[in-house]
């Protein structure tokens, strides 16, 4: 290990242990949280106040939900304050987290709770250390959060009734690590949590009073978790990214890059994620070093979610096919653990470990991404084999986590190294059904014979070329650093296509001339009386009781849409005409169906004429089109900064695949369209009946509309001012 890493803090732990997976996790976090006596800090991405530390959960069992473990902790020890801090999460994540926290609630308020929800961070980017930290002097540091979907005993057992989350329903295996350490670096980890608190909130919390700290009896540590290391050799690294006050730190990045150029054996990596450019190129290099390490890298098969699966999953198959295009000396190999039940099923991959031999173990919450090097806030601890006891532990680290995977033992794990001399030869052996000691059928392989339960599946690279084709490249799903809003739009529309602040300014000038002129016309003109509640209803309902008067108002939008009037407006009538739901049927409806006319016209009038028409901007517009297919339509519909009936014609007329533009046109049309027959309909109601309720429904459904657009607008400033700075 070089000691030239730039670690944020190296210092001597005074223990340290590994736990593999969520039943000893989980266990051990409710344990230390209960020998509290000052400060306990948890530091988290994501948090279920319902989570079940420990299982099975009952009613009459100790306390073992999160909130419940953290209240018998407040209650025991009068000196306690508990801090949490969790990410403010996105709003693409809405549904799979708790909407309002048992925290919140009465019953379970207490006045040295202290519950914050973290949005110091640049557009984009994420809260996403983890981390328990007790009275500064223990801490566990993993991939880890006090969620759903976390806990799993380490045999992963298909059927385990235990692997529920809080509304009862069942999730696959789950597999994750983390260190436990004491002494100084618990620390060092107390002093960062106080920092992110008051980046966070702008409290400044005072450290744990140091009298108290030199007459407490015994560290904190888990009563059933075995010391693996005294006086261990730890390394903390940082990923954080500029950001207002907060400086600039890629530690975490730099650290795994000298891990992985000093290796000299193999490195063995277990990660969720694998699309990190920096670090694929640096283990690229070592593949083609003549005499470099071996290289075993442990994924999930597949992410669990739709969206990650379209994304980062792609992305991770372009850099892992480039890793074997560099294996020119057989020393790769890429694996996925199963378990078998009435039919293999995958283990979700969720640690963020990488070994480098016997000489360095890093592990924290860090995926290998491009966002973990320096978008993100991350938090890595590295054990560092500086003498012979750290080398053993590492190694028995890794043999665990081998055992596991391959159904066997440490000891199996460590006679097949010795024996083969090979960490690749020493698994492939391991995974067949006649490796020494596991007593199988000689004749079948380990994954068909009935007996054996697990087992390491080579991942086979299989990318659909229509989907790779729409995927962009890691700058849009998986950045490295914070990106201006304008940025943002610009990976997907070219910047000469965006409206200028100054035209913008204009165009915002002559609105509000135009609702002036409006509205003095209302005062002065008998515009009044011929627009009255009275005369609108009449015409209104004589048009929603012709037989075909909603097919005349989809015909009347088409043909408005295709023949270029903006579609805003038309949503906006079809919303007082026909109610909010019929209104956004027919909006909906009229604008796919202009979408697709436009379309087919400039697919009909030729890139030629379109050219002569638009100039270079169809150019442009196409090249987008045609590189990033679903998401560039979905952008220009859901960001209408192009006019909608020019890109109709223009990805007709472009490389742009029809499948594609009407996927795009669908997903961006939606939000919209129902947002501004919504707000229409309330108005209409509130214009026609005005009553009390009708007032009340349209001021609150307008503040929800002006809260959304002033607050984004407004976030969208600051992100974009302090990703500057």
């Amino acid at each position: 290990m070089s000691q030239a890493a730039p670690f944020w803090h190296r210092d001597r732990a005074e223990q340290v242990s590994f736990l593999i997976d969520g039943e000893a996790y989980y266990s051990a976090f409710a344990d230390l949280l209960l020998q509290a006596r000052n400060q306990a800090w948890i530091i988290c991405w994501d948090v279920d106040s319902r989570m079940a530390l420990t299982r099975p959960c009952t009613k009459r069992s100790s306390p073992c939900r999160l909130v419940d473990v953290v209240c018998r902790a407040l209650s025991d020890n009068p000196n306690l304050h508990i801090h949490l801090l969790a990410w403010d999460y996105s709003m693409i994540y809405a549904l799979e987290r708790e909407w309002r926290p048992l925290f919140s609630q009465s019953v379970y308020r207490h006045p040295r709770l202290h519950v914050h929800f973290d949005s110091h961070h640049p557009l984009g980017a994420s809260q996403h250390q983890k981390a328990l930290i007790v009275d500064d002097r223990t801490a566990l540091v993993g991939g880890f959060d006090p969620s759903k979907w976390r806990w799993d005993s380490s045999e992963h057992a298909p059927d385990d009734e235990r692997r529920r989350d809080p509304q009862g329903d069942r999730y696959p295996p789950f597999h994750d690590v983390a260190l436990l350490v004491s002494g100084q670096p618990a620390s060092r980890l107390g002093k960062l949590a106080r920092q992110r608190w008051a980046l966070a909130t702008g409290e400044h919390v005072p450290p744990v009073n140091r009298t108290d700290e030199r007459n407490a009896v015994t560290t904190p540590w888990p009563k059933d978790v075995p010391v693996l290391l005294r006086d261990a050799d730890i390394g903390i690294a940082r990923t954080l990214p500029a950001h207002g006050e907060q400086s600039e730190a890629r530690e975490v990045e730099a650290v795994l890059l000298d891990a992985v150029k000093q290796a000299s054996g193999f490195i063995y990596i277990e990660n969720q994620y694998f699309t990190s450019h920096r670090i694929g190129q640096a283990l690229i290099d070592r593949l083609g070093e003549p005499d470099g390490p071996e290289l075993v890298i442990v994924l999930p098969r597949e992410k669990d979610g739709w969206l990650e699966r379209v994304t980062m999953d792609v992305l991770r198959a372009r850099l892992i096919r480039r890793l074997q295009a560099a294996d020119a000396f057989d020393r790769l190999r890429i694996y996925y653990p199963e378990v078998r039940g009435l039919a293999p099923q995958m283990i979700s991959v969720h640690s963020k470990l990488v070994i480098a031999d016997n000489i360095h173990l890093n592990v924290g919450s860090a995926n290998l991404s491009n966002r973990s090097m320096g978008l993100d806030s991350e938090l890595n601890l590295s054990l560092l084999g500086s003498d012979e006891a750290g080398r053993q532990a590492i190694d028995q680290i890794r043999r665990r986590l081998l055992a596991e995977h391959l159904g066997t033992t440490e000891a199996q794990v460590a006679a097949a190294e010795s024996t083969h001399g090979s960490l690749i030869a020493s698994i492939e052996a391991l995974n067949r059904a006649d490796a020494p000691g596991l007593e199988l059928d000689q004749s079948e392989d380990s994954r068909t014979d009935p007996d054996r339960r697990r087992w390491l599946e080579p991942l086979t690279i299989t990318l659909d070329e229509d989907l790779e084709r729409q995927v962009p490249d890691a700058a849009v799903i998986d950045p490295e650093r914070p990106m201006p809003p304008d940025e943002l739009i610009d990976l997907f529309i070219e910047h000469e296509h965006r409206k200028p602040m100054g035209k913008r300014a204009l165009g915002l000038a002559v609105l509000i001339a135009s609702i002036a002129g409006l509205a003095l016309a209302w005062r002065v003109t008998p515009l009044s009386e011929w627009l009255s509640p009275d005369r609108l209803s009449h015409h209104f309902q004589a048009l929603r009781t012709e037989p075909l008067g909603g097919v005349l108002a989809l015909l009347l939008f088409v043909g408005a849409a295709v023949a270029g009037m903006p579609i805003t407006p038309l949503v906006i009538v079809s919303a007082l005409l026909f109610g909010a739901w019929a209104g956004f049927g027919i909006a909906y409806a009229g604008a796919v169906s202009a979408a697709v006319l436009g379309f087919f016209l400039g697919r009909l009038l030729g890139r030629k004429t379109i050219r002569r028409l638009a100039g270079a901007r169809l150019d442009n517009i196409s090249r987008r089109m045609a590189r990033k297919g679903i998401l560039t339509v979905f952008s220009f519909r859901l960001l209408p900064i192009a006019p909608f009936a020019l890109i109709n014609v223009v990805a007709g007329a472009s490389h742009l695949r029809f499948r594609d533009f009407v996927i795009g046109s669908l997903a961006g049309l939606a939000p919209g369209t129902f947002a501004l027959t919504v707000f229409s309909d309330r108005l209409l109601t509130a214009f026609l009946h005005p009553s009390l309720g009708s007032i009340a429904v349209l001021l609150l459904v307008s503040l929800i509309f002006i809260a959304i657009g002033w607050g984004l607008s407004h976030w969208l400033s600051l992100r974009s001012q302090a990703s500057g700075s």
